[in-house]
Order: C-alpha cells, then structure tokens, then sequence
C-alpha cells in the first residue's frame, strides 16, 4: 500500500531527525550559519516521480532541497521570496514546516 505523500514526508522528517547529527552539514542562511540536510537525491527522484502529478510542480523546479529546524529559519519563507544561502540569492520554491522540521525547495535566481 502506498504512502501518501503528507505520510511520506512524516516519515521522512522522522529519518530526518534521526540523521541531522550524522548527516547534517553547517550552511549560511540569511547570514546565519546553522545545521542543515541537503538531500538532492530525494529532489531528483521526485523530479522524476512527480512529471506525471503537477502536485508539488515547484520542487520540480529547484536546485536545491534541504531540512533545517524550523526555529534556525527566518520566519517568513513563502514561494517566490528570495533568500540568500551560503551568499547566493535563491528564490524559494517551496517550504513545508511540520514536527519541527522545515523542508526548503530552493532555486538559482535567473535574475541575478
């Protein structure tokens, strides 16, 4: 049987948890150095998965896919808003907070 995917990301960020000390690595968010996950392979294989279901279209777009504790974050991160990691502007694609935890979909800015 299937996960569905709000059931695949809580077991995600429950791996997630588990991992941050193991797997986490320190970027700059916004000036502010904090422990992160980046994990591109999940980003891929959603690219993959997801060309058929327009549901999370914007991961699609991204470059980068990364889980930080959602207290280390700035408050505000909506779809479209730029934020600067490791001293590029980005522009947000997607964020999902849940458990403590916030998935970040971020993308290089064409503009810039």
């Amino acid at each position: 049987e299937k996960m569905t995917f709000k059931e695949q990301v809580a077991a995600d960020i429950d791996n997630v948890f588990l991992n941050f000390d193991e797997f986490g690595e320190y970027h700059d968010i916004e000036g502010k150095q904090m422990l992160m996950i980046i994990d591109n392979d999940k980003l891929a294989e959603l690219k993959m998965s997801q060309k058929e279901k327009s549901q999370i279209l914007e991961l699609v777009e991204a470059d980068i896919l990364l889980y930080a504790r959602t207290t280390d974050l700035p408050k505000s991160l909506e779809p479209g808003d730029l934020i600067n990691f490791d001293g590029k502007v980005m522009i947000i694609r997607y964020s999902n907070a849940a458990m403590g935890i916030t998935e970040l979909a971020i993308a290089q800015n064409k503009m810039y």
